[in-house]
């Protein structure tokens, strides 16, 4: 069980509504909640369309990994959970541009398909894990 102490908001007021801090931070490592293809009040962003939820999802996570004084060449790991593989596959380079506009890797990586996501229409839920800069 994460501590009170332990839990931190990049968007305080929509993640206290939603139940749950954007990260919780134990010993160097920011554990994140997944990252949806959502705007501030958590409506779903391009709806079919892989590479607008990417877009969307990454835009989201630099800005929350701000918060925490990191980029995304602090990215360890990410788990992708997406309702298309193929169109995941499809759009892999936009991803990748994100990474490479830090002059960083694609971090250690697991794309699993569902059926569903927590918002009607999303692809796309990335679950990812963050070494805190010291």
């Amino acid at each position: 069980m994460a501590r009170f102490e332990q839990c931190l908001y990049a968007d305080e007021t929509l993640e206290r509504k939603l139940g749950f801090p954007r990260f919780v931070k134990s010993r160097g490592i920011l554990y994140m909640s997944g990252m949806l293809s959502a705007d501030e009040n958590f409506d779903l962003v391009g709806a079919s369309d892989m590479v607008a939820q990417i877009e969307r999802i990454y835009t989201r996570f630099e800005a929350a990994l701000a918060t925490q004084g990191a980029t995304l060449q602090h990215v360890v790991s990410e788990i992708l959970f997406t309702t298309d593989l193929a169109a995941l596959s499809a759009a892999a380079h936009v991803r990748r541009a994100f990474y490479e506009r830090h002059n960083a890797s694609i971090p250690a990586s697991t794309a699993v398909q569902v059926a569903a996501l927590a918002l009607p229409g999303a692809m796309l839920e990335i679950h990812p894990t963050v070494e805190v800069p010291e």
